[in-house]
Order: C-alpha cells, then sequence, then structure tokens
C-alpha cells in the first residue's frame, strides 16, 4: 500500500516536473519568435501606397508619376530611409476608372497594410476620399485637378498639386484683362476634371462680366474632333480654354485646329505640358499659352531636369515634379511624426516643404497647396516662360 502510493507521488512530481519543462520551453520558444519577429520588424520596408493610371488613356501621366516616386525614393533611401528602415511603393493601376481605383485602394489598406496612399486621376480621388476618411487613411492627391478635391479635402486627403480652381481663376482673371468680355469657346473632356474645371472657368468669367462662353464636350476616348471644331468655328470665337484630358486628345485636338481652317488662339493649361504632346502635335502645338506654377529656383528646377534626362531620356513634367516632392515631403514627415496615419495627418498639418514649385504647406482647414502661376507657351517644339 505504502509502496503504491510512493509510486503516485512520484509520477504526480515527474508530471510536474516534465509539465514545467514543457512550459519553460513553450516560453523560450515564443521569446525567440518575439525576438526573430522584433528583428524581422526592424528591417521591414516602410510601405505606402499608390494608385496610378499605368495602362489607360492617362498613362503617359501616370508613369510621369510613377518616375518622380521613384527618383524621390532612391533619394530617401540613400539618405538612411524612413528611420533606418527602407522605404518601399507597392504600386496599383486604376486604369482612370474609379471602380478599379477603389478596389485597388481596399486591397492596399486591407491586405498590404498600409497607412498612407499617393494618388491620381479626379475621378479616382473623388471616389476614394470618402473611404480613406472612413478608414482612417492618408490619401494624397499628387495630379488630379478638378476643383471639388480641394473642397472635400479636409479629413485624410492632402493634395500636393497646382489646384484646378486655381488655374481656372487665373486663366478668368488673365483673359478679361486682355480680351475684356470677347468671346470664348471652351473645349472640355466630359469627366471629373474637364467638368469641374470648366463649370469654375465659366461661372468665375461669369462674375466678371463676360456673358460670352460657348462649352463643347467631349467623351474620353474621343480621336476625332472635327465636329466641335467645326461648332466653335461656326461660333465666331477667336479665343479657346482647352481641358483636354490626355496628351494624344491634346495633340489631336491641335491637330484638327489646323485641318479644318478653325483660327483661334487657344489657351490650357500646365497638363498640356508633356513630351507626347509636343511629339505629336508638333508645328500645330506653337502658339498655345497655357498656366503653370512658378519655378521656386530656375536653376534647381534645370538641375532636375537634367538628372530626370540623364536616367529615363525624356523630360520631367509637372506630374514628376509633384510627385517627387511629395514624397519628399511624406519621407520628411515620417521621419519626424511617425508612420501611423493619424501621425502623418498630423505632421502633414504641422509640416512644409521647400519644392521645386516652391513651398509646400497645409494652412489650417486648407488641406491643399498654393502655388503662384505664370504664362508659358510653345514654340518651335519647345515650352518656353512668356517674358
Amino acid at each position: 500500500m505504502f509502496m503504491k502510493k510512493k509510486t503516485k507521488i512520484t509520477i504526480i512530481l515527474l508530471s510536474i516536473v516534465v509539465l514545467c519543462c514543457v512550459i519553460c520551453l513553450y516560453e523560450y520558444s515564443h521569446r525567440l519568435d518575439k525576438i526573430e519577429n522584433a528583428k524581422e520588424e526592424k528591417k521591414a520596408d516602410v510601405r505606402i501606397g499608390a494608385i496610378l493610371d499605368l495602362s489607360g488613356s492617362g498613362s503617359n501621366y501616370g508613369i510621369s508619376l510613377q518616375r518622380g516616386l521613384e527618383i524621390a525614393k532612391d533619394e530617401i533611401n540613400e539618405q538612411g530611409g524612413i528611420n533606418g528602415k527602407k522605404l518601399s511603393i507597392i504600386y496599383e493601376d486604376s486604369h482612370s476608372e474609379a471602380v478599379r481605383g477603389v478596389s485597388a485602394f481596399n486591397k492596399l489598406i486591407t491586405i498590404d497594410s498600409v497607412q498612407v496612399v499617393m494618388g491620381s486621376i479626379s475621378s479616382v480621388i473623388l471616389a476614394i476620399q470618402p473611404i480613406a476618411d472612413r478608414k482612417k487613411v492618408v490619401l494624397i492627391n499628387s495630379s488630379a485637378i478638378s476643383p471639388k478635391i480641394c473642397e472635400n479635402a479636409v479629413d485624410y486627403l492632402f493634395s500636393v498639386m497646382v489646384k484646378g480652381a486655381d488655374e481656372a481663376e487665373f486663366m478668368a482673371e488673365e483673359f478679361q484683362n486682355k480680351h475684356k468680355n470677347e468671346k470664348i469657346a471652351i473645349l472640355y473632356s466630359n469627366n471629373s476634371s474637364g467638368v469641374d474645371t470648366k463649370d469654375k472657368f465659366s461661372n468665375l468669367l461669369l462674375t466678371l462680366g463676360n456673358k460670352d462662353v460657348k462649352e463643347y464636350g467631349y467623351e474620353l476616348g474621343t480621336t476625332d474632333f472635327r465636329v466641335s471644331l467645326n461648332k466653335i468655328k461656326q461660333s465666331g470665337a477667336k479665343y479657346g480654354y482647352l481641358i483636354a484630358f490626355s496628351s494624344d486628345e491634346f495633340a489631336n485636338i491641335l491637330k484638327q485646329t489646323k485641318e479644318v481652317g478653325l483660327d483661334i488662339q487657344w489657351y490650357s493649361y500646365s497638363g498640356i505640358e508633356t513630351k507626347e504632346t509636343i511629339e505629336l502635335a508638333q508645328s500645330a502645338a506653337d502658339g498655345v499659352v497655357y498656366s503653370y506654377p512658378i519655378y521656386k529656383d530656375e536653376g534647381a528646377f534645370d538641375k532636375f531636369q537634367n538628372e530626370f534626362n540623364e536616367r529615363y531620356k525624356t523630360i520631367a513634367d509637372i506630374y514628376t515634379v509633384t510627385s517627387y516632392d511629395g514624397l519628399h515631403l511624406l519621407a520628411n514627415v515620417m521621419n519626424q511624426f511617425g508612420i501611423s496615419a493619424n501621425s502623418i495627418q498630423e505632421g502633414l498639418r504641422n509640416s512644409e516643404y521647400d519644392g521645386i514649385f516652391g513651398k509646400i504647406e497645409f494652412d489650417g482647414d486648407k488641406q491643399c497647396a498654393e502655388f503662384n502661376l505664370f504664362w508659358k507657351t510653345i514654340s518651335n517644339g519647345k515650352y518656353k516662360i512668356v517674358e
């Protein structure tokens, strides 16, 4: 009887010892896992998302944006990244479609767990913005111009692109100063950027006293603009405001203007300045006058152009610059304030960056950068400042 009791006690003690060993091994293993995870976390990249049109009608803009981001990313990583961690960018293709853009955004924030997304295309930005605010993810617009973007940029949406409303206002005021109450025809793309900018321009002209404004819209993907151009010709307008969406559209409109014998002075906005516009339109582009952000330092811009040309064998357009400056601003904010969406939101509201087009800062409720504008023109296949 005594032996049986002793055996039971021995078994119980051995079981306790085994259990203690198992617990100790588990704890040790768990600690090792935590150490390894910490090491991996320390080595992990700081990831952000970018939703660009890389294969749709605005793909040349998307590629320009991507190149600007890549140059900035390389510079940031060479300078130590984000507090010692490498910065990486996960690209998604919106194909210029709002539905695809929303799908890409949801993938980036749920699967890739990014805290901030760089975006482009007005319809895409406007579709994503309410989701970004609801999900508390920072969305940075680096190319879209719809005036509605800045109206909605009050929570997690910020814009480093020149305001479409500012370009429309600059155009309206300058036009009235030079051609008071003269008839002007607006040819615009029937999408968010085109319609919203057209409405802003028309309303401003009306406020300034010009009631002689003719409007002609076209659908994205249009290649033959002769019907609209002939209507403008019949209207007798000597001046026109061109709000096209893609370089192809700009070029086709300018070439067909010559083909139908339309004698008109075209005005436009900064989006016209791409390598593709000049290459496709050739001499038909000569004489167009358009608004553009003033360079902070023309020498610095020329230096950037030279470096960009060495790498990509082409010119840097406005989209290259805004994405480049925008990512540098974001990196500065993440280094100083942290990498969570709330930290980035706070940092953007309390930081500034001295960029190629001047200082980028967000003042109070205005979460859109402010830029001064001037006139540029196309002459002999080159973009030049109007003296």
